[in-house]
C-alpha cells in the first residue's frame, strides 16, 4: 500500500473520504452550483465514481493507452447527457452516501499498478492518468456542492494540474497566466464555475 503522501491513489481516497464526511450535513434538496441539478444529484453522480473506478480496475492490462489526461477530461461533453440522466436517476433512488462504495473500492485503488492500462467508457488509458482525471471529478463535484468540501490539499494540487494540461492541448499560450492563479481560482475558471478575467476569457472553460 503506498504511502507516499503525493500519490494520486491517496489523494483521491482522502478526496472521496472528505466527501463521505460532508454527507450527512449537506440539504441534498438544495439547489448545487451546477445549473439544473441540487445537490442531490451532485451526490449521486460522486457515489457511481468509486463503482466506476474498481469495475475498469478489473480490467487492467499491459497494452499501450489510448487515451491521455487531456483527451479524457476533454471528452466528457460528449457524455454530458448520459451523466444528467444517471445523476436524476440516483438522486431519485437516494443514492447520496458514498461511504459504502468507497470502503469496497478504497483497496483495490490503493493497490493499483499505477502503469498497466484499463478500458474505460471512452477508450483505453492508464490507470495513472484515469485516478487524475477521478481527482478532477472529485474535486470539481465537492465545490459544486452547497456548502462546498474544501479539498484535499494534494488532490487540489493534482486537478489543478491536469486541468492546465488540458489548457496546453487547446490553447498552449495561455498556460503561463493560468499558472499564476491559485488553484482553485484556477479550478473554478477551467471547469466554468466561475468566469475567467483577461486572457483567459476567451480559452475558458476547457472543459464542464
Amino acid at each position: 500500500m503506498p504511502t507516499d503522501e503525493d500519490d494520486v491513489r491517496t489523494a483521491l481516497i482522502r478526496q472521496w473520504e472528505l466527501i463521505a464526511g460532508a454527507v450527512p450535513y449537506i440539504d441534498v434538496a438544495r439547489p448545487s452550483r451546477i445549473d439544473g441539478w441540487s445537490n442531490g444529484e451532485v451526490l449521486a453522480h460522486l457515489y457511481v465514481q468509486p463503482h466506476l473506478v474498481s469495475r475498469f480496475l478489473r480490467t487492467a492490462s499491459n497494452k499501450e493507452p489510448e487515451l491521455g489526461v487531456a483527451d479524457n477530461l476533454a471528452g466528457t461533453k460528449a457524455l454530458k447527457d448520459v451523466i444528467d440522466t444517471s445523476a436524476q436517476e440516483g438522486a431519485l433512488l437516494n443514492k447520496f452516501d458514498i461511504s459504502g462504495p468507497l470502503m469496497a473500492t478504497r483497496s483495490s485503488v490503493l493497490s493499483a499498478p499505477l502503469a498497466q492500462t484499463i478500458e474505460t467508457v471512452q477508450g483505453s488509458i492508464s490507470i495513472e492518468d484515469y485516478l487524475v482525471t477521478r481527482c478532477v471529478e472529485a474535486v470539481v463535484h465537492g465545490g459544486d456542492l452547497i456548502e462546498p468540501v474544501a479539498p484535499d490539499p494534494v488532490a487540489e494540487a493534482i486537478a489543478a494540474t491536469a486541468l492546465l494540461h488540458v489548457l496546453a492541448v487547446s490553447a498552449p499560450n495561455f498556460v503561463a497566466e493560468a499558472r499564476a492563479l491559485p488553484r482553485g481560482e484556477w479550478i473554478n475558471c477551467a471547469t466554468g464555475r466561475d468566469i475567467a478575467a483577461g486572457p483567459l476569457s476567451g480559452p475558458t472553460p476547457v472543459m464542464s
